[in-house]
């Protein structure tokens, strides 16, 4: 399957090099992310809170909520005379979810002993903790560009390939007494996150409009849980619009 489809594009890409066109378009996109999959989950809580003070980490920080996600970088593309259509696209994205927080387990330390402690019933709280991740993308698709008239309009079904630089955990929340729990927590460095991808570009002279939907494939379960005897999964997902600019 691999050889049929690498076969099939590269005899697309030599039969029509003779009447490209190279369009290179710089884009700034912003879009809702989050995690599905039977990992991730609306609500958690905070573990090792202390009030006033950035502690603790949320027990599961995979919200399946969405949350505000931006993004920019440069797209190079073939068009040919046919109009199909060959490029690569390559950015930085910042990727947010969101879970609610709903309680928080105070960490402290006894007066007489002065060991510490982890409180054994949750205090009840009202907050959100986000799961933000860098990652550089490149993304690679076949197309083809259909035309009305003045206006373009770019089919681009194709691959993501998310290297992330770095995943951090921002939660905030406070209780019924006005007292605020946060964390802070560097969440280390991800798996690369292989995913597919669908992405539209209505064009007129040189700004488009652009839109799209990545579903990935990488299950970072894996990455958390090699020992649990259960199946679990967590993909990411994203849904994206944004403007772009043609330079060439």
């Amino acid at each position: 399957m691999k050889k049929t489809f690498l076969t099939l594009f590269t005899f697309l890409v030599l039969s029509q090099l003779h009447a490209q066109n190279i369009e290179i378009t710089a884009l700034a996109n912003m879009g809702l992310f989050r995690y599905t999959g039977n990992y991730t989950t609306s609500t958690s809580f905070i573990n090792g809170g202390t009030a006033g003070a950035k502690a603790g980490y949320t027990n599961n920080p995979y919200g399946n909520k969405f949350a505000f996600s931006y993004g920019a970088g440069l797209q190079a593309q073939y068009v040919g005379r046919t109009g199909f259509i060959f490029g690569l696209q390559a950015g930085y994205e910042i990727l947010r979810s969101k879970v609610d927080l709903t309680d928080v387990y105070i960490f402290g330390v006894y007066e007489a002993t002065g060991n510490y402690y982890n409180q054994a019933s949750p205090t009840p709280v009202k907050g959100q903790t986000y799961l933000q991740s860098q990652d550089i993308n490149f993304s690679p698709y076949i197309g083809y560009r259909l035309k009305i008239k003045k206006v373009k309009i770019d089919l681009m079904p194709g691959f993501d390939f998310g290297f992330n630089v770095n995943t951090h955990e921002y939660g905030k929340a406070t209780d019924n007494g006005g007292n605020v729990y946060q964390t802070d927590l560097d969440r280390g460095k991800f798996p690369a996150d292989f995913r597919i991808s669908f992405r539209a570009a209505v064009s007129y002279n040189k700004f488009s409009v652009t839109t799209g939907f990545v579903q990935g494939l990488t299950n970072f379960s894996n990455h958390l849980l090699n020992d649990s005897p259960t199946p679990y999964y967590t993909h990411s997902q994203l849904i994206s619009l944004g403007l772009a600019y043609r330079i060439k």
